[in-house]
């Protein structure tokens, strides 16, 4: 979110800039993005370089405001005694609201304000048909992680969130209770819950999915309703949770109700990456980039 406010207010990044969730960003990031150090983060499986952080003057850290993650990141904080803003990632609908506060930290306001109003057209835009889907009429489907498709998320978790944005019906009821996630099933339990659409994060999975024979006993394989996440520039639906998933979330309906979903997917991300990124997007890039 920083990065698409002002890229300049960056002095590191949590994570190497091009990695299996974040890809082409020598199209779509400024060359100073690109060779940022990376500082590590709070996140995931990240340690955040301390000394590094200090040694780098920020005048504040932005952290990621999730009870899984708060009590590890407030002692690292006051270890450092450098100012920091907690601002919440986990529900994409505060997404407007954190823009707008960035923007005022950041002294970017205009800019800001600008991103949050997109991101709550767009946000009440998917709201307003995902009502407008009858609950018994939601699609079945089944988030597949790891590279044999057999890691998913709770349908409760802020990983899984994108899917029920968009009117997901997840197959795989929990509650989440880490923040990695990665829930293990058994392809068993995938058989039984019978998909109608499978959404894909692993390319290697992606690569195997219609040619295993266990998997072509599904129903969404069978009616090849099983679709790859784009990760350009940024995953657009999780990996960290971004606010990428506003476009992911839109794209995700147009797979879950290919024939109810009232906008034009490929202007849709268009005008998204217009804005977001000051990027116009050629027919080609469409393609090559996110399979539209």
């Amino acid at each position: 979110m920083l990065y698409v406010i002002d890229d300049r207010s960056l002095i590191g990044v949590n994570f190497p800039q091009t990695n299996q969730d974040n890809q082409n960003g020598d199209r779509f990031l400024s060359e100073r993005f690109m060779k940022l150090p990376i500082l590590g983060g709070w996140h995931g499986n990240n340690i955040p370089n301390l000394e590094a952080i200090v040694a780098a003057h920020p005048q504040v850290i932005i952290t990621w405001d999730t009870p899984l993650l708060n009590e590890k990141t407030a002692k690292d904080i006051e270890r450092i005694s450098i100012p920091s803003l907690k601002v919440n990632i986990d529900d994409s609908t505060r997404y407007p609201e954190v823009f707008r506060t960035l923007g005022k930290v950041l002294q970017k306001e205009e800019r800001a304000n600008a991103l949050a109003d997109m991101a709550q057209t767009y946000l009440e835009e998917l709201q307003h048909f995902v009502r407008s889907v009858p609950l018994a009429e939601r699609t079945k489907v089944y988030y597949a992680e790891g590279d044999l498709g057999l890691q998913t998320e709770c349908d409760v978790s802020f990983h899984s969130e994108p899917l029920a944005l968009a009117g997901g019906n997840l197959v795989h009821k929990c509650v989440q209770n880490s923040v990695i996630g990665m829930q293990e099933v058994s392809f068993e339990q995938v058989l039984i819950y019978d998909p109608e659409v499978i959404i894909v994060q692993s390319p290697v999975f992606f690569k195997t999915v219609f040619t295993d024979t266990k998997w072509q006993m599904l129903k969404a394989v069978q009616n090849k309703r099983v679709y790859l996440v784009p990760k350009t520039p940024f995953n657009w639906t999780d990996r960290p949770p971004s606010f990428m998933r506003i476009i992911g979330a839109h794209w995700i309906a147009s797979k879950l109700y290919p024939t109810r979903y009232p906008y034009s997917i490929q202007e849709k991300v268009r005008a998204f990456y217009r804005l977001f990124f000051q990027v116009e997007l050629r027919n080609e890039e469409l393609k090559t980039y996110f399979s539209l």
